[in-house]
C-alpha cells in the first residue's frame, strides 16, 4: 500500500482520535503514555506505506490510536478493555458493525505473547513493539529513573523472533542504531534529555 492519505484518514475519525488522545494523556506509565501512543501510530503508518499487503488502513490507524487505551483501568488485559472501550465509542459515533469488528479484532490480540488473527492487528502488533524503539518514550523513561532491565531484555529477540513483517526487521534494523546513540549519549555523554 503506498500513497495513502492519513490526513484524510484522521480527519474522518477525529471524535474517535481526541478521545484516545484525551485517555492518553492521563496515563502515568511511561512505558505505555501518548509519547508511545504517538509512536505506535507513526510507525504504523511507515509500515502502511511499505507493506504489500491488502490492509484496511482506516482500521490500523483507528487502532494505534486505541490500543493502550484500556490502561488508563487496568495493566493486566489492558487489551481486551482498549478494544471494548473503543467498540462503546464507535457504537456511540454511529459507526458500522464491519469497521467496529475490524478494529476490535487488531486491538484485541497485540501484546507480546498473542497471535493476531488479522492481517491489521499483524500491522498494529509490529507498529506496537517497533515503538519499544521509540526515542520519546526512552527519554520519558530515563527521566524519571524508571527501570529498564525489562524492556533492555526484550529488545534481542524482538525483530527476530516478534516482528512478522520483513519491512518491520528494515526500521528496526534502521531504529535501533538512534536508540543505542541516545542510550551512549546518556550513559557516556552526559546528556539529560
Amino acid at each position: 500500500m503506498n500513497n495513502i492519505d492519513f490526513i484524510k484518514i484522521e480527519k474522518n475519525h477525529s471524535k474517535l482520535i481526541e478521545t484516545a488522545k484525551k485517555h492518553m494523556k492521563s496515563i502515568t506509565d511511561f512505558e505505555h503514555n501518548i509519547n508511545h501512543m504517538n509512536d505506535v501510530v507513526l510507525y504504523t503508518k511507515k509500515l502502511l506505506n511499505s507493506i504489500k499487503l491488502e490492509v484496511n488502513a482506516d482500521v490500523c490507524i483507528i487502532s494505534a490510536y486505541w490500543h493502550d487505551v484500556g490502561r488508563i483501568k487496568v495493566d493486566e488485559e489492558h487489551e481486551k478493555l482498549s478494544a471494548e472501550m473503543l467498540k462503546d465509542e464507535m457504537k456511540k459515533l454511529e459507526y458500522d458493525d464491519e469497521l467496529i469488528n475490524k478494529c476490535y479484532k487488531a486491538i484485541e490480540n497485540h501484546k507480546w505473547n498473542m497471535n493476531p488473527k488479522t492481517a491489521e492487528g499483524m500491522v498494529l502488533k509490529d507498529a506496537d513493539k517497533l515503538a519499544w524503539l521509540g526515542v520519546g518514550r526512552w527519554i520519558d523513561c530515563l527521566n524519571n529513573n524508571q527501570n529498564l532491565d525489562s524492556i533492555i531484555s526484550l529488545l534481542p529477540k524482538l525483530r527476530d523472533e516478534i516482528l512478522y513483517f520483513n519491512e518491520s526487521k528494515k526500521i528496526y534494523d534502521r531504529d535501533i542504531i538512534e536508540l543505542i546513540k541516545l542510550l551512549y549519549n546518556y550513559k557516556f555523554g552526559g546528556n539529560k534529555h
